[in-house]
């Protein structure tokens, strides 16, 4: 069994945009090329994107969101790092996406699915990877990281994926769900690998980030969500116990079209 240590109260403001280096190892082992054009789903606030354009200088990336709150996020992120001659961002729906077809040389997203789900449920992330086939060149790379629920090793893995769930269909497919979609879309799974940050997250700390969710989902995606009262009744014992997850597992599959 994998070990956690909690995250510590200094850390904690600051740790999602660090992850312990996670997205930085993860741009790491991507088949990047020199002048290549990126599309990254479900981008947020850029924070991936950015690692991805710090490992290659001359790749273009080009995010999307359907959140325009995150999208204002990203480009201020990208103007404060002198990268927005690299560095695009647009509103956008995945499932429905507005570029002609093989536009791209590679499609990256980290931990965008789960949002995919949220509001356009397994079909919308069915549509999401036919948009992907559609929008990327031949021999183009998908490359996408996820936390399937039967790769979760800890009870702080495991109920992260219940909690968020719950709280608002944020659900992660299993494994063979994402590698069905792929092959049904003409991709040939190349790699799959899993990353760790050995961190989870304390009892109140795990308690801002449901009332983060209860307060803001419903108003950035219109998706209804129980309350905060109503969510800890259901998790809380169990968070006090084991703490609470925060991306402390992922796995990244690495995909490649027409194969």
């Amino acid at each position: 069994m994998m070990m956690e240590e909690y995250v510590s109260n200094d850390e904690y403001p600051r740790y999602f945009s660090k992850l312990e280096g996670l997205r930085a190892r993860i741009a790491a082992d991507l088949p990047l090329a020199s002048d290549i054009k990126v599309l990254d789903l479900a981008t947020g606030y850029g924070y991936f994107a950015i690692e991805v354009a710090k490992r290659e200088s001359s790749v273009k990336i080009i995010g999307i969101d359907v959140s325009q709150s995150d999208v204002n996020v990203f480009r201020r992120n990208v103007k404060r790092l002198g990268l927005g001659d690299r560095l695009k961002v647009v509103r956008m729906d995945a499932t429905q996406m507005e570029f002609p077809d093989e536009e791209f040389d590679m499609v990256i997203n980290f931990l965008g699915l789960e949002d995919i789900h949220m509001s356009r449920e397994r079909e919308g992330v069915k549509r999401t990877f036919n948009e992907v086939a559609r929008v990327l060149k031949p021999t183009g790379y998908f490359c996408f990281t996820a936390m399937p629920p039967e790769e979760s090793q800890t009870e702080a893995q495991k109920i992260e994926v219940a909690l968020f769930s719950y709280i608002c269909n944020c659900a992660w497919l299993a494994a063979k769900e994402y590698e069905k979609m792929l092959e049904e879309n003409g991709f040939q799974l190349l790699d799959k690998k899993s990353y760790y940050t050995g961190k989870k997250l304390t009892a109140e700390q795990a308690r801002q980030e449901i009332r983060f969710a209860c307060d803001n989902v419903p108003k950035i995606y219109g998706v209804q969500t129980p309350s905060f009262e109503e969510v800890w009744r259901k998790f809380g014992v169990d968070i006090e116990k084991h703490g609470l997850g925060h991306y402390s597992k992922v796995v990244l599959f690495v995909a490649q079209e027409g194969l």
